[in-house]
């Protein structure tokens, strides 16, 4: 097998991620981690970025459809290069699709997109419950070699950090959310509880069990038993 030694500039810098995490737009960020992890590697055909969080793989950015239905069919095998890499924190390396013999979903893929060769390389991340992983997919047999991967894994090292910025970011957002319509539940219910004091002379906790009550009794969540009496109280005055 010839496998090609020339390479970029071995010199050559990670281009763009300093600038990644200012884009208001994080999707359009990852989708250029993938790009600049595709532009280090001459014989890079497609290249994206894997994140596996809570147990589901993502593809948080890609270059193209090639790669995204590469990824595709692994997370739908549950097995492949780029999980591997991911869960394993291990590059790993194919020469030839067509002779591989692990994964054959993905290389039944790979040979219909005309990929001959991967190269997955692990995204370290802090947060012991999230893996990533940064795949790049090449056009001709033997097409990476030792040293480009050496190349991926510098590129990932820095990668890494965006990427982990970025889910951090998505993560605080989503707890920001949740925790909005926590304390919009609990206005309502704070709400509810004072119509049932004055109405019934009753205690903060004796309005809270009587609250609790009628939503056990009517299988109905606190929350919109505490509505329906706001509800109610609004619509006679």
């Amino acid at each position: 097998m010839n496998v090609p030694q020339a390479g970029p500039d071995p010199n050559r810098r990670p281009y763009a991620l300093s600038r990644v995490t200012d884009d208001a737009n994080l999707v359009e960020s990852l989708r250029r981690v993938a790009i600049a992890g595709h532009d280090q590697l001459e014989h890079c055909r497609a290249a994206s970025v894997t994140v596996i969080a809570g147990g589901r793989p993502t593809t948080m950015g890609s270059t193209d459809e090639v790669a995204e239905r590469l990824d595709d069919a692994q997370y739908a095998a549950d097995d492949g290069p780029c999980l591997a890499a991911a869960r394993h924190e291990k590059s790993v390396r194919i020469d030839t699709v067509a002779s591989e013999s692990r994964w054959p979903e993905f290389r039944r893929v790979a040979l219909e997109l005309e990929v001959s060769c991967s190269l997955s390389v692990p995204l370290m991340m802090e947060d012991p419950d999230t893996f990533g992983g940064l795949n790049i997919y090449g056009d001709l047999d033997g097409g990476f070699s030792r040293h480009d991967e050496e190349l991926a894994e510098a590129f990932a090292a820095h990668a890494a950090i965006v990427v982990a910025n970025v889910v951090a970011y998505w993560t605080v957002l989503d707890l920001s959310v949740n925790l909005a319509a926590a304390m919009e539940h609990r206005g309502v219910i704070e709400q509810a509880k004072g119509i049932l004091m004055a109405t019934n002379g009753c205690s903060p906790d004796e309005a809270f069990v009587r609250l609790r009550q009628r939503s056990q009794a009517e299988n109905r969540k606190l929350r919109d038993i505490a509505v329906a009496i706001v509800d109610d109280v609004q619509g006679t005055n």
